[in-house]
């Protein structure tokens, strides 16, 4: 120490106080400069970045000649012979003839979901529940809870969701947990993020927050950090497990960050990140740890209850303060129903926007949408107490064994393989011997609509009610062979004739090219024209 001291002195010798404290502080700053830049291996991101940026301004006439082609291909085709409302009509029409075209358009425009072709989208189908659901909406159709003096029942039944939904997560046996209805599991997502971010400017006075999460988390948190300007730090996973290592994960938390992420599980492998570490590391770290059961909301709660060991995802373990739980998939509500969950209520209240000064009155909102339907607030509430925990449970058993026999099958067929480890409802399948995105094209004629993965290329299942039918399971598999086997024989071909065999990542297909270009922003540019063709009539 005393070699350092007279070090020190030496080089400070015939300085002012003054100057002594300017170059500590540069040379702090300097430091701290330093570090940002080359922190995770971000100065060689931003290299890699900017060299993009610069081939695609050189590059930008081919480019975006390439995007107005793959735009041109999203034209959506509708018979130009079916009635258009591209203005108001002149005149009035009677109901009737409304009702007609409404029903033309259902009968021309929509594919028959009944008998279970489809990954996810209708996640019950039932007729005789859909009735149910009909009727129950009829008798609210004009209610809505912004306005809770009006329409009370809408009001108590919402509160009544949040409590029943909180009990499934073990949130009765903590103090003072509470919860939210939102229109879906991105609202409730956005809502999570954005209470971090104002309980972090209060509680820590950090103004520019990071989040930390796997790379596997849903897109909807990407939508949040940039509607609330979060920087989020995405972690690869396992490649084998395709879980991330919270030993990894830790390594990624800074000074900045206010909350880390967890799926379970999380859309692309259906995979259940590990809860019970992740949260031991927020509590450690004393900052938000929010689980992500969008998904498997309705599922993993009881999968226990099957029989089955499950993970712990919910309010048990100590570090979790908020869940995102979708009551319109597996809790077989309608469509524009989700739940967010907090560990208390003061922490809730950083969800909330309360505006004092309006010359409309004193507002106050709990979510981002201020009137709110209460037709399918209703129909949430009466499946949830029409089911109960027996019919839940049910119907959980019967996925998971759908599900399970999806897996055991397709492990079965050499030349496909599951992604990672699914735990609960959803998985997904790749090939190393025949291009995956291929094979996606070829169900999707005979029937079967899967989900388009990518990095690595695959294919994801969401199970659902409709495919525990009797048959529907065996009639995938069955035509899953069928499929593969033809694509099995072209690969075959193409080796005897000394050819490159496509697989995902080498695949002709739109999303193999895709795959294959390493600057996004191009991909991002063709996605938004993509969105806008939605709106052309």
């Amino acid at each position: 120490m005393t070699t350092i001291s007279e070090f020190i002195n030496t080089k400070c010798e015939g300085r002012t106080p003054t100057q002594v404290v300017l170059i500590t502080v540069g040379a702090t700053i300097t430091v701290k400069i330093a570090y940002d830049m080359l922190a995770e291996g971000r100065l060689l991101s931003r290299g890699y970045k900017a060299a993009w940026r610069a081939i695609r301004v050189l590059a930008s006439p081919v480019i975006n000649k390439q995007i107005s082609r793959a735009a041109a291909g999203f034209k959506i085709q509708v018979d130009e012979n079916i009635f258009k409302a591209v203005q108001l009509p002149e005149k009035s029409k009677k109901p009737e003839e409304v009702l007609a075209l409404v029903k033309t358009f259902h009968k021309e425009l929509d594919l028959d979901y009944s008998r279970g072709g489809f990954s996810g989208a209708v996640y019950h189908g039932g007729a005789s529940h859909t009735k149910f659901m009909n009727d129950v909406m009829a008798i609210f159709q004009w209610s809505n809870p912004l306005h809770s003096s009006i329409f009370g029942a809408s009001r108590k039944m919402e509160a009544e969701v949040v409590s029943m939904v909180l009990h499934m997560y073990n949130g009765d046996k903590l103090p003072d947990a509470s919860g939210a209805m939102t229109s879906g599991g991105t609202e409730s997502i956005l809502m999570a993020m954005k209470t971090y971010r104002d309980w972090a400017r209060d509680a820590k006075g950090i103004y520019k927050p990071s989040v930390v999460a796997p790379i596997t988390l849903h897109p909807a948190f990407d939508k949040a950090a940039e509607y609330f300007s979060i920087e989020l730090i995405k972690v690869p996973v396992r490649p084998d497990t395709r879980r991330v290592d919270p030993a990894e994960l830790e390594k990624y938390i800074r000074y900045d960050t206010i909350a880390i992420i967890g799926s379970a599980p999380n859309f692309p492998h259906g995979v259940v990140d590990p809860i019970e570490e992740l949260a031991e590391i927020a509590y450690r770290h004393h900052i938000g740890m929010h689980v992500d059961c969008c998904l498997g909301g309705f599922i993993m709660p009881f999968i226990a209850k099957t029989g089955r060991s499950a993970p712990v995802v919910d309010f048990r373990n100590r570090g979790v303060t908020s869940i995102s739980c979708d009551t319109h998939k597996y809790g077989y509500a309608p469509k524009g129903t989700s739940t967010i969950m907090y560990r208390s209520k003061q922490l809730r209240s950083h969800q909330f926007v309360c505006v004092a000064e309006w010359p409309g009155g004193m507002y106050c909102s709990p979510a981002v949408s201020g009137s709110k339907p209460g037709n399918v607030i209703a129909a949430t509430w009466a499946a949830m107490v029409q089911l109960g925990e027996e019919g839940y449970v049910q119907c959980c058993d019967r996925i998971m064994n759908t599900r399970e026999y999806f897996t055991s099958e397709i492990a079965k067929i050499p030349y496909l393989s599951i992604i990672g480890e699914p735990t609960a409802s959803v998985f997904a399948f790749t090939s190393k011997q025949i291009d995956i995105f291929e094979m996606g094209k070829e169900m999707e004629k005979q029937g079967w609509y899967l989900n388009v993965l990518q990095y690595p290329a695959g294919l994801q299942f969401s199970v659902t009610m409709l495919q525990t039918e009797p048959m529907v399971a065996k009639e995938f598999i069955d035509t899953l062979k069928m499929v593969g086997e033809v694509l099995m024989q072209k690969s075959l071909q193409m080796l005897a004739e000394g050819k490159q065999v496509c697989t995902g990542e080498t695949s002709g297909t739109t999303y193999g090219s895709a795959h294959r270009v390493p600057d996004r922003s191009i991909i991002q540019d063709v996605l938004r024209e993509f969105i806008s063709a939605y709106y052309d009539v």
